[in-house]
């Protein structure tokens, strides 16, 4: 039976990687049908050439486009975003205009189609304890404003009107992340690779491919309204990956107060930097069936290095 499968966002940062990965599938004979991919801003020429690319902003995907080919299941990789905390907001606001919207339509045409909806685990806030699904959202940094934006999605969930499953993952790497931002371009600055204050704090960290593939996996093998951390690694504490980094590198770390972030990069980045929010999931027979593409983290390290240097 074909099917539609829907990518919003589709040449974001992790929209591509799903993208890319529901088109092996299909290559692979997998499933059958149209991938409708919607992107705004970025326009790759190999997503354009070989699936059904449509450019429009979230707050404006016609009505008539659905109707023309009707979802079977929607990945919602599409985010607002801004470059402060002012714009951040302002963006949020219109994402929750534009998500609302979305779900109206899709009430109107099918409210059992699955939508998967990637969010972030900074929903959780700072919360130095190892926590699941079932933990409470206290957001902080810059999901503050994206929360909001994401309340009619939490709302459809909560309601099992609809079929949303919320994934929220952790610290994505992959080049063009945070971590060239904050780790990688910054060694080469100062020859030394930043500790960000103490560097106790937990991260758990996934890599843009299984963030892709769990969406996926979510998608295929999750249940209606399942929410789910994403994760590839036990949390490691900051201090202990930047050491994995500088170790590829050749270099030392260097700690850096926290006067000097806030000085450099603001209080939001700030407290993005130095929160800990390690994350577990409590669905184990979903996440053991998953088959991960990567499984040594200073490894991927290593890999995530070499593609910024080609």
């Amino acid at each position: 039976m074909e099917t539609n499968r829907w990518i919003l966002g589709a040449t974001g940062y992790v929209g591509q990687l799903v993208t890319q990965k529901l088109f092996k599938e299909r290559t692979n004979g997998n499933w059958s049908g149209q991938l409708i991919t919607l992107g705004q801003k970025t326009i790759l020429p190999w997503i354009m050439e070989r699936t059904n690319f449509h450019l429009f902003p979230l707050n404006a995907i016609p009505k008539s486009l659905l109707e023309k080919y009707p979802p079977s299941a929607i990945y919602h990789c599409a985010r607002m975003a801004g470059n402060n905390d002012r714009s951040r907001r302002i963006a949020a606001r219109k994402g929750y205009r534009a998500n609302e919207r979305l779900i109206h339509l899709l009430n109107d045409l099918n409210p059992k189609i699955p939508v998967v909806y990637c969010s972030g685990t900074l929903m959780y806030g700072n919360t130095g304890a190892m926590v699941n699904e079932d933990a409470a959202l206290q957001p902080i940094a810059f999901a503050r404003a994206y929360e909001y934006a994401e309340r009619p999605w939490v709302r459809a969930a909560e309601s099992a009107e609809m079929d949303v499953r919320i994934a929220r993952p952790g610290w994505i790497l992959g080049a063009d992340s945070w971590f060239e931002h904050f780790f990688y371009k910054p060694a080469l600055k100062t020859g030394k690779v930043p500790v960000y204050g103490d560097g106790s704090q937990f991260m758990s960290i996934i890599s843009v491919e299984d963030c892709a593939g769990q969406l996926s996996h979510l998608m295929e093998h999750g249940t209606p309204n399942q929410s789910a951390n994403l994760y590839g690694f036990e949390p490691i504490q900051q201090k202990e990956f930047a050491a994995l980094v500088a170790k590829r590198l050749g270099i030392e770390t260097v700690q850096i107060t926290a006067d000097d972030i806030i000085k450099q990069y603001g209080k939001t980045v700030f407290e993005a930097l130095t929160s800990a929010t390690p994350v577990t999931t409590k669905h184990v027979n979903w996440r053991n069936s998953y088959k991960p593409v990567h499984n040594d983290l200073e490894a991927l390290i290593g890999l995530t290095i070499r593609r910024l240097q080609d």
